[in-house]
């Protein structure tokens, strides 16, 4: 259900190691305009893969960076690199500075999503711009029932900071936002 909706075009909200995530096709700009407009704010958003060999697929990744990476993900980070095919990305996952923040959540829904099928979702948390994010579906449910099409329903979350977002453009690494993710 959850493959079927993504690539439908719909949005689906799901739990992952750290909070909910709110999911659409990353590589449709329709369903990225549809995220930005439920959360209320313009990407850049992250993308989530489910394994390190994903991610090396459509970011840029040295050999020395992807062994470091394979000790942390799956886990509590956003890994922020140069995209490898980035006319294939919707606009709304670029940043300014040419940059793509990937997520490899080590949670059993997603884990079991990505090995039923392969695909990029475009992701953020669920909320709306400014407030806390959301950990708890029925809360989900109450705020975004007319908008969100699928609710992977993982029980309450445990309070959680996020992910740790670090940047691997930069020498050294740099923690852009301390999550819980440790380094």
């Amino acid at each position: 259900m959850f493959w079927q909706t993504i690539r439908a075009g719909g949005l689906v909200a799901y739990p992952t190691d750290t909070l909910y995530g709110l999911g659409a096709d990353a590589l449709s700009h329709t369903a990225a305009e549809e995220l930005a407009e439920v959360k209320g704010r313009e990407g850049p958003f992250s993308v989530m893969v489910g394994h390190l060999e994903q991610l090396e697929e459509y970011g840029l990744v040295s050999q020395e960076i992807a062994d470091k990476l394979a000790g942390m993900l799956p886990g509590p980070y956003t890994i922020l690199l140069p995209p490898r095919c980035p006319e294939k990305l919707s606009s709304s996952i670029i940043s300014p500075g040419e940059k793509v923040g990937f997520r490899v959540p080590r949670h059993p829904f997603i884990q079991a999503a990505f090995q039923q099928a392969r695909g990029l979702v475009i992701t953020a948390s669920v909320n709306r711009a400014g407030q806390p994010p959301l950990q708890d579906p029925e809360a989900i449910q109450d705020q975004f029932e007319r908008q969100i099409d699928l609710l992977v329903d993982g029980g309450v979350l445990p309070p959680s900071r996020g992910s740790t977002v670090v940047d691997l453009t930069t020498v050294p690494w740099q923690v852009i936002r301390q999550g819980d993710g440790k380094l």
